[in-house]
């Protein structure tokens, strides 16, 4: 076993995220969690969530991997915007969840640029999407 501890978690950010992914209502063993779809509960020691104990291997998984893209956009989309720029496939899903879980904490570093890349992200992806339901898109590489 390794020394070193696991990164330490924002509680208020897997909050967000526990309850984009339901886990509140769907395995949390607190009544007050389940009746109010919020996560309300966490490990003060940790900031884990109470109701990720119950979590099998898989779903801890996918709740880390959404949990670090949601942390990632918290932390980068007012400053590098590029890291989000997938355009189709899952990195896009992946990227949406994460900026829609990042966009409810109200303690976003530059709020404003960070509205302002997120604006900007959507315009360009809506674009993308009448291109490619036109079939109008060109894509750099060349056709054929």
């Amino acid at each position: 076993m390794s020394d070193t501890k696991p990164p330490a978690i924002d509680p208020l950010l897997a909050a967000r995220t526990a309850e984009a992914l339901a886990l509140p209502h769907l395995v949390c063993r607190r009544r007050d969690c389940r009746r109010k779809n919020r996560c309300l509960w966490c490990f003060r020691s940790t900031g884990e969530r109470c109701c990720m104990r119950n979590l099998t291997a898989e779903q801890r998984r996918i709740f880390d991997v959404v949990y670090h893209e949601a942390a990632a956009a918290w932390h980068f989309l007012g400053t590098d915007p590029h890291w989000f720029e997938a355009r189709e496939g899952e990195r896009r899903t992946h990227n949406d969840l994460g900026i829609a879980i990042a966009r409810t904490d109200p303690g976003r570093w530059r709020r404003e640029k960070w509205d302002a890349e997120r604006r900007a992200r959507e315009k360009r992806l809506a674009r993308f999407d009448r291109e490619q339901a036109s079939g109008k898109h060109g894509s750099k590489r060349g056709r054929g």
